[in-house]
């Protein structure tokens, strides 16, 4: 039962560095974020560490792998757009969409790197089937990867929200002190932005607008 409620502090308090954050810079993050931090990090460490998740369903580990690695290329998407406030690219969206694939394979590289030096200089070990757990992990991020890349595109160019992409035009239209140049999905084109479609598919409010799912900045 302690083990159980340490892990469930240490989570908590993973998710609560957004809220410090947004406290101390006023960038604003959206409450379904800071939850999807939360609930990650429960399924790593409360289910699959302490209920042996991992040695129960094999495939866990990978599944979080993919995860992780789609959410990280919705983060590369939202790095890519910082450099223009937000405002249209003189590329096509698929060159940013190329660059937020890139940064999530970088981290999930250099996450396995990690896993190595601790095997091999700290004794522990991480990487259980050695080169066999590093390349199905390699191979799930790469999966993951694809599909988040892919998902931001269809976010920034149509207004499209497959999940995780929604959190990134949330994100967006909640900070227009660095996405100050945003005016909505692009339609596929370098030009005018398009109006989007209704529904769960509609582009963001009028940049500045923030919506009320979002934690706030004071």
């Amino acid at each position: 039962m302690l083990p159980a409620l340490g892990i469930i502090l240490v989570c908590a308090a993973l998710a609560a560095l957004l809220p410090i954050f947004t406290a101390v810079s006023g960038i604003r993050f959206p409450r379904r974020l800071v939850a999807g931090v939360f609930v990650f990090a429960l399924t790593a460490l409360l289910f699959g560490e302490v209920a042996d998740g991992y040695e129960k369903l094999p495939w866990w580990d990978l599944l979080l792998h993919a995860v992780s690695a789609a959410a990280l290329s919705i983060v590369g998407m939202g790095l890519a757009l910082l450099p223009t406030a937000g405002g249209r690219a003189r590329t096509a969206v698929w060159m940013l969409a190329v660059l937020a694939f890139g940064f999530s394979m970088m981290v999930g590289t250099m996450w396995e790197i990690l896993e190595f030096t601790l095997d091999r200089f700290f004794g522990f070990n991480t990487q259980v089937d050695g080169h066999m757990d590093t390349m199905t992990d390699t191979i799930a991020n790469l999966v993951g990867a694809v599909y988040g890349a892919a998902a931001a595109h269809l976010a920034v160019t149509f207004g499209r929200r497959p999940p995780p992409a929604g959190v990134l035009l949330d994100f967006v239209a909640a900070n227009p002190v660095i996405f100050g140049a945003w005016q909505g999905p692009s339609g596929g084109l370098r030009g005018e932005p398009c109006s989007g479609e209704a529904g769960t598919d509609r582009p963001l409010e009028r940049r500045g607008q923030a919506r009320s799912d979002m934690i706030p900045g004071e």
